[in-house]
C-alpha cells in the first residue's frame, strides 16, 4: 500500500484532488487540514461513495512547530501539497519530506517559489526523493502541449499563453490571495529578445476564444515567464495574460493595479476576505465555461512561418479540475512506481498529452489544435 497524503485537503484544490484519486488501487488516502474534523468531513463523505477505499482523516498544520515531525510520524510515501497561496511560502513541506523519506508534489504558480526550488535538488538525491513544484497549469501542463508541438517546428520564436476562467467558478481563498499578491507589482518578461517590466493585471489586451469569443485580458506573474526561455532554446517572446469573463473584475483588477503603482495600496492581502465574499455573492452573473490556449509561432521544418494554437476548453465548472491534473497523473506514476528520477525540479515535460486525456476522460474538458495566422 502506498500512503498519499493531500496537504491542505479540504481546499479549493485539494479536496477535487481526494475526490479523484480516492480509491486508486493499493493506496491509502489521507486528508490533512489544521482542524481534524474538517478533513473528517470530506474523509466520512469520499466513504460514502467508496466503501473499500483506505481512507484517513488527520490534522496537520504546515507552519506548525511540530510539523516535521508530525510528518514524519505519517510516513506518507507520497505528499501533494495544495495549501496555496505559494507566492511569499518558504519550501518548509518539501524540506520536512526530505527529512521524511516522502515524495513531493506540488501545484505552486508563485514564480520565485518555483523558479528557486532547485535549491532542494542535492538534498532530495542525498535522501532518494523527488520533489516536483509547479505539478499544475503552468508549467505543468503547459511544458507538455509545448513538448506536443516541438516537433512541428524548426524553431519556436514566440510562446504566448492565456488563461479564461469560468465566472461562475469557485475561486478559493489561496486563489484570491494569489490574484492579488502581485497585482500592480512589476516583473521581468522576455519580449522580443529583450527583459522588460510589466506589471500585475496591466497590459491589458483583446484576447479571442475559440469557444467563448472576445475576453479582456491582463498580464500576470506565473512560473512560465522565468522558466521557458531556458525550456524553449532561441525563444524571443513569452508572454502571459489572464482573461476573467466579468470585464467590469478586470477593469477593477486593472484600476487596482495603478493604485499600486501609485503607491496609494501598497498590499492589496489584507482585503482577501472582502473580495471572496463579493466574489461568492456575484458568481452566478456569468457563465460555467473557461478554456486556456497556448500560441506558439516559428519556423516550420520547410522554413514557412507557422503559428500553431493548443486551445482547450472546460465546461460545467470543470476548469478547476484542469490545474489539479497534472498532481494526480504524476502521483498515479508514484504509486505504480513508474518515476525513477530523483532530486528537486520544476514541472516540466513530465508527462504527455496522452496521460492528460486518460486523467480528465471523465469531465466536460476537450482540446484541439489550430493553425492561426
Amino acid at each position: 500500500m502506498k500512503k498519499i497524503l493531500v496537504i491542505g485537503g479540504t481546499g479549493h484544490f485539494g479536496g477535487r484532488i481526494c475526490r479523484r484519486i480516492v480509491g486508486e488501487a493499493n493506496t491509502e488516502l489521507v486528508i490533512s487540514s489544521r482542524r481534524k474534523e474538517n478533513a473528517e468531513v470530506i474523509a466520512n463523505e469520499l466513504r460514502q461513495t467508496n466503501p473499500s477505499a483506505a481512507i484517513t482523516a488527520v490534522s496537520l498544520d504546515q507552519f506548525g512547530p511540530d510539523f516535521d515531525k508530525n510528518l514524519t510520524t505519517l510516513q506518507p510515501n507520497i505528499v501533494i501539497h495544495t495549501a496555496g497561496p505559494y507566492q511569499g511560502q518558504d519550501y518548509r513541506v518539501a524540506e520536512a519530506c526530505i527529512k521524511a523519506g516522502s515524495h513531493y508534489i506540488d501545484l505552486a504558480d508563485g514564480r520565485r517559489f518555483v523558479e528557486g526550488f532547485n535549491v532542494l535538488n542535492k538534498a532530495a538525491e542525498r535522501n532518494n526523493v523527488l520533489l516536483i513544484t509547479g505539478a499544475s497549469t503552468l508549467p505543468g501542463l503547459s511544458s507538455v502541449v509545448i513538448d506536443h508541438l516541438r516537433d512541428r517546428f524548426a524553431s519556436i520564436r514566440e510562446i504566448e499563453t492565456s488563461i479564461a476562467p469560468a465566472h461562475q467558478t469557485p475561486r478559493g481563498t489561496g486563489t484570491v490571495s494569489a490574484v492579488l499578491s502581485y497585482c500592480g507589482k512589476p516583473f521581468d518578461v522576455l519580449v522580443d529578445g529583450h527583459w522588460t517590466k510589466m506589471h500585475g493585471w496591466q497590459n491589458l489586451r483583446v484576447q479571442r476564444y475559440t469557444e467563448f469569443g472576445i475576453r479582456l485580458a491582463g498580464a500576470c506573474d506565473v512560473p512560465d515567464l522565468g522558466l521557458l526561455p531556458d525550456y524553449v532554446p532561441g525563444l524571443k517572446t513569452a508572454t502571459f495574460h489572464a482573461a476573467l469573463e466579468a470585464k467590469w473584475e478586470q477593469l477593477a483588477l486593472w484600476s487596482m493595479g495603478w493604485l499600486t503603482r501609485s503607491r496609494l495600496v501598497r498590499d492589496w492581502s489584507k482585503f482577501v476576505p472582502t473580495f471572496r465574499r463579493v466574489s461568492d455573492k456575484l458568481i452566478g452573473l456569468g457563465s460555467d465555461v473557461g478554456g486556456m490556449h497556448i500560441r506558439l509561432s516559428g519556423v516550420a521544418p520547410d522554413g514557412a512561418q507557422q503559428v500553431l494554437v493548443w486551445n482547450i476548453t472546460a465546461r460545467q465548472n470543470h476548469g478547476p479540475e484542469i490545474p489539479c491534473s497534472p498532481a494526480l497523473i504524476l502521483a498515479r506514476k508514484f504509486a505504480a512506481d513508474e518515476i525513477s528520477l530523483r532530486g528537486a525540479h520544476p514541472c516540466l515535460g513530465m508527462f504527455n498529452l496522452s496521460d492528460f486525456d486518460q486523467e480528465v476522460a471523465n469531465l466536460d474538458i476537450s482540446w484541439s489544435i489550430n493553425e492561426a495566422t
